[in-house]
């Protein structure tokens, strides 16, 4: 039989990416269990996986005989399984590409690929980059999922239903749906499971069956579903018939439905619980949509407790990690400190199944499955409701890795509740309780968990407590300060403060609790505190760095609002840590994904080696701004940072503050409250939307200011006197549109502006136009991203703190010719004639800038900024003229180098046949070579070792050259990137080349 790989080969894939579903001896067939289980022949031949996830399903053509391979068939049915894959058809010497569909069209037209045409070899790689070969389909299952839950709650709780009684009437009916998807009961069962039911799909119809089913799942569950108000069926089920005249039965009996035909030609129409095949449905997803479920009834609820649902795919991630090559393997034990519905223990589960899979080479048996659910699983939650999910969401991950799932009457499990689902609400709460609660930080919790498990993993909350609950925060506080303690950091004990209420740092502190020594730690948390600036943040940040061995972060802020993690509109971060304290000498990867719009709206991002950086915990500790410069610049732009606070020891603020005949305030607020404003009447005034003149304030086209009642702060007078720089709130992308305006005359303005005011300084004009200047040069906007928490990475508006903490060189410091070059400058740019790129150049020369700085700070500026204008020249694809100079720069720099061994380097771009590739080559080599470009564009493929990569390097020692090759897109492309490359070619393969010449 011929392999998988042979016959993809020729489309890019290597052998470490597929899985052949016809290999039992594979333990990644687990993950595709649906597609394997009841059949010798799977219902494909096998995947090409990108990071662990599905990119491409593939079939043979030949199988495509009769309606249950139909192509329309499958592709509805993989995209049951809510990833973002395509479906791949191999027939011949040609692979069709079908995106997979909830509503497939039958008259759909692939992409077709042939294995000699040029561009083959490349076809996945673009794929997992983002491009969409084929269509794609219009219906998000998880966007589908959660509209018909929410359409059968919003029924129920219409006929006065409680949301605790509507969210388990549905969860129950969807439970026992999944085992009928899953043929784990079948209509044999019926008789015991409801006798007076016609059929499976009339067991929620009748109060009667309503009944009979749920005393039956109780009875197979051990109570662990979602408690309903009685126990009593008879009466509770009565009742509701009376007080809905049976119509709650209708939601019920829709979720029931068990159709699951093809409407072929209808696309775009949305779908019905009978279009649902719950035997390819995962759990992860129908565990993460309950849990928006439960929240999307009660959103008050979630603002308080801080609850977000983790989208599984990054649930997925951050376990494969975590567990990855764990000394205990199969027999690690795994916490989720905060479980909500089991997202992260479902992925647990199936990670260590799959471990034990691998470690002994078959497939576990049930009593294997079940200890590991059993015995190496914990989670906490103060909250009934997700703990009974995250019990519904095991046991079906149970009976769905189960090798035999049959007969039911022998799949009893035991009680979870209690044992592996760990109830830590605050003594005497509630049992439904929706607030903050100290809940797993308590002093309540057992010690018995402490030092217990191999890995700890999860999504505590994120959002900060409100200022009722600060008596919680003292203890979160407390609770950090008790772990410094036991891990004999006494200085942190003695200081910690929790930074700004918020509840998920602690968690990281309870990690290294109940953590093993050297046990693993992985969380999920709000990204805030990698760039927190204020005293507390940056204490409470190095407290952590201190306290435990932190060896990998992944910094989401760039993905922030796109559907990686849909509904979340700020940073996230995923932080990873080995249990033990530093020694000082530590260093972590720091990965910041870029924003890649066509592969986020799937929901996914790219985790590229090539991006990621080394780190230093010394570099941290040190540099409180080192992760926010290393987020949206590069090493170089640390020393260019370091550089700009050397040039002068003063920053803006300091300056201000010395001296008291300068002033700086944000503008008049209006609200409510009434605060005296007669010193402002009969002056100027102007508004947020002023749009005369770009940088100057024009008297004539402004009203007097009026007095009017609810002005809420005044702010100083000494504010509003000229001359008078304001700064806009919003930074504004283009700087033609004005960033700060000068104002000659007494002006009244509201909070859209910062105001500097040098009205009794004896150079005040020029101080208030030298402001100007640096507000707009590129300096001041690179050297605010690099640095300020905010701006850049939650914020496209400036904060005062930014404008406060930017170096100055104050005029006193100036010589007569830089004062004149200023003025110069100033002129220029009241009259609207100022050439930028002049501007740059004058103030990065009054710094200390050199040429190199001051192109990397054009570059940063131009490509990395949040501004739509910069996300689109980074994604842009790259020209011949962008490629020659990058060559240009990247051939001088290794000249520097190896000039000095007297070797002649030559840097030229690769043509090939294959123009479709994602990758520009550049071959770098030493003298004269024979290197033949053709051949080797035909076979990079060979090297690569990942889909998803920004960079190829191949060194061939033979023809004493090197061939890097380098994503299309402007970002990897500025003349600073071909100075930081040189650089790595230099470190990591200088010593090869010259030995190869």
């Amino acid at each position: 039989m011929e392999r998988l790989i042979d016959k993809l080969s020729a489309y890019g894939a290597f052998g470490s990416t597929c899985v052949d579903l016809r290999d039992r001896n594979d333990a990644r067939i687990l993950r595709y269990s649906d597609l394997v289980r009841n059949t010798e022949t799977p219902l494909i031949d096998g995947i090409i996986e990108e990071q662990s996830q599905p990119l491409l399903y593939v079939v043979d053509n030949n199988k495509m005989t009769g309606s249950l391979h139909d192509v329309t068939h499958i592709r509805k049915l993989l995209a049951m399984r809510g990833e973002p894959a395509w479906l791949g058809v191999i027939q011949g010497g040609r692979i069709d590409i079908y995106s997979t569909d909830l509503r497939p069209d039958s008259k759909y037209k692939p992409c077709q690929c042939f294995a000699n045409q040029n561009g083959a070899k490349s076809l996945l790689s673009r794929l997992a980059l983002g491009e969409e070969l084929a269509k794609p389909g219009s219906l998000s299952l998880r966007d589908e999922l959660l509209r018909l839950m929410t359409d059968a709650g919003q029924e129920l709780r219409g006929y006065g239903i409680s949301t605790h009684e509507t969210i388990a009437l549905i969860g129950r009916t969807l439970f026992f749906r999944y085992l009928i998807g899953r043929k784990i009961i079948t209509p044999k069962q019926l008789a015991d499971i409801s006798p007076s039911a016609n059929s499976l799909q009339d067991c929620f119809g009748t109060v009667i069956s309503l009944c009979e089913t749920n005393r039956w799942l109780d009875s197979t569950f051990n109570g662990d579903l979602l408690a309903l108000p009685s126990s009593d069926y008879a009466s509770y089920f009565e009742s509701l018939s009376e007080q809905t005249s049976q119509g709650f039965t209708r939601p019920l009996n829709a979720i029931m439905d068990l159709d699951t035909a093809i409407v072929p030609g209808a696309s775009q129409r949305r779908l019905d619980w009978g279009d649902l095949n719950f035997d390819h449905l995962p759990v992860g997803l129908l565990s993460e949509t309950y849990e928006e479920l439960v929240f999307h009834f009660d959103s008050q609820a979630r603002h308080s407790t801080s609850v977000y649902y983790t989208p599984f795919y990054l649930a997925e991630y951050m376990v494969n990690e975590v567990l990855h090559e764990l000394p205990s393997g199969s027999a690690s034990n795994v916490l989720d400190p905060a479980c909500g519905a089991g997202v992260f223990l479902v992925a647990s589960f199936r990670k260590l199944v799959e471990t034990k899979f691998q470690e002994q080479g078959s497939w576990p048996t049930r009593s294997q499955i079940r200890r590991i659910l059993e015995e190496q699983l914990v989670g906490f939650d103060i909250n009934a409701h997700a703990r009974t999910l995250a019990a519904l969401a095991l046991y079906l991950t149970a009976l769905d890795l189960d090798p035999k799932p049959f007969p039911v009457e022998q799949l009893k499990f035991r009680k979870l509740e209690g044992r592996v689902l760990i109830d830590v609400s605050d003594p005497q709460s509630d049992r439904f309780e929706m607030r903050p609660m100290l809940g797993s930080l308590g002093e309540h919790v057992s010690r018995e968990f402490f030092g217990r498990f191999d890995a700890v993993v999860g999504n505590p909350p994120w959002t900060s407590l409100k200022k009722a609950y600060d008596y919680i925060d003292a203890k979160n506080t407390q609770y950090c300060r008790d772990v410094a303690q036991e891990r004999g950091l006494q200085e942190i004990a003695d200081s910690y403060q929790n930074p700004d209420n918020v509840p998920d740092l602690p968690f990281m502190w309870g990690g290294m609790r109940w953590a093993k020594p050297s046990g693993r730690i992985a969380l999920a948390l709000a990204g805030r505190w990698l760039f927190k600036q204020s005293e507390s943040g940056i204490e409470a940040r190095n407290a952590i760095f201190s306290a435990v061995a932190i060896t990998g972060i992944v910094n989401g802020a760039s993905l922030r609002q796109t559907k990686v993690w849909s509904n979340v509109d700020q940073p996230f971060c995923l932080v990873f840590a080995d249990n033990v304290v530093p020694q000082g000498h530590e260093q972590f990867v720091y990965l910041s994904p870029e924003f890649e719009p066509d592969l986020n709206r799937k929901g996914r991002m790219r985790i590229d080696a090539s991006d990621a950086l080394p780190v230093s915990l010394e570099t941290v500790l040190s540099t409180p701004t080192a992760l926010k410069t290393l987020y949206r610049g590069t090493e170089l732009d640390l020393r260019i940072v370091e550089r700009i606070r050397k040039a002068e020891s003063i920053s803006v603020g300091e300056y201000l503050k010395n001296d008291p005949n300068l002033f700086f305030g944000q503008g008049y607020q209006t609200t409510s409250y009434r605060e005296d404003d007669t010193f402002l009447v009969g002056k100027l005034n102007i508004d947020a939307s002023y749009a005369q003149h770009p940088f100057v304030v024009e008297p004539g086209s402004l009203q007097r200011y009026q007095k009017r009642p609810g002005l809420h702060r005044a702010r100083d007078p000494n504010n509003y006197k000229a001359p008078i720089l304001l700064i806009r709130k919003t930074s504004r992308a283009d700087r033609n549109r004005g960033r700060a305006l000068v104002s000659m005359k007494d002006v009244a303005y509201p909070e859209a502006y910062f105001g500097f005011s040098a009205a009794k300084h004896p150079d005040g004009e020029f101080l208030v136009n030298y402001l100007q200047l640096l507000v707009h040069s590129s300096l001041f906007e690179y050297y605010a991203l690099m640095t300020g928490s905010q701006f850049g990475a939650e914020r496209e508006v400036l904060q005062a703190i930014d404008i406060k903490r930017f170096p100055f060189i104050p005029p006193e410091s100036l010589s007569s010719s830089q004062k004149q070059e200023l003025i110069n400058c100033s002129c220029k740019l009241k009259a609207q004639m100022l050439d930028w790129h002049e501007l740059d150049e004058v103030v990065g020369r009054l710094y200390g800038l050199n040429t190199p700085s001051r192109q990397s700070i054009s570059d940063v500026v131009n490509t990395r900024t949040p501004f739509s204008h910069a996300k689109k020249l980074g994604l842009s694809k790259v020209t011949s003229i962008v490629i020659e100079e990058f060559s240009t720069v990247l051939e001088k720099e290794l000249s520097n180098i190896f000039s000095l061994g007297g070797y002649q380097v030559s840097v030229k771009k690769l043509e090939g046949k294959d123009r479709s590739t994602p990758w520009t080559f550049l071959s770098v080599s030493f003298g004269k070579s024979n290197l033949n470009s053709v051949e080797l564009l035909n076979s990079w493929m060979k090297e690569l070792d990942k889909l998803g990569t920004s960079r190829i390097t191949m060194l061939d020692k033979e023809s004493q050259s090197l061939t890097v090759g380098l994503l299309n897109r402007y970002r990897y492309w500025t003349k600073t990137q071909a100075k930081l490359l040189a650089s790595d070619i230099v470190w990591n393969f200088g010593a090869a080349l010259e030995g190869a010449a």
